[in-house]
């Protein structure tokens, strides 16, 4: 069955995917850290990495709402595990971090123009 908003926005919203998409900013975050100062928009990218690894809890579940609609999550199937009590994603968590570093610049605020899910 194709992913609907309604699944979707379950997804966002599920603790579970909270924590994985935690761990996911998380990475992120810290391979911007250490990439080299020469990348594009470095000072701001580091910026935010910085922000985002001092508020991981809060950051992930802001991110999760919008996440969810993006190409890497609307690709997989989005259920729900009723022996986990969870909505649940076939994405993988490199799925989850590609996305992120994807739209890294624009979360951090380089790119003009909002992020279109």
């Amino acid at each position: 069955m194709a992913n609907d908003s309604y699944s979707q926005q379950s997804l966002g919203a599920d603790p579970n995917f909270h924590r994985r998409v935690r761990a996911a900013l998380s990475s992120v975050a810290w391979q911007v850290l250490n990439e080299a100062d020469a990348v594009p928009n470095h000072d701001a990218r580091e910026k935010y990495a910085r922000s985002v690894i001092s508020n991981l809890d809060t950051m992930a579940r802001q991110i999760a709402q919008w996440l969810v609609h993006r190409p890497n999550l609307m690709a997989f199937e989005t259920s729900y595990s009723f022996p986990g009590a969870a909505v649940v994603t076939a994405a993988g968590d490199a799925d989850i971090e590609s996305q992120l570093m994807t739209d890294w610049n624009e979360l951090s605020g380089t790119t003009p123009g909002p992020i279109v899910p």
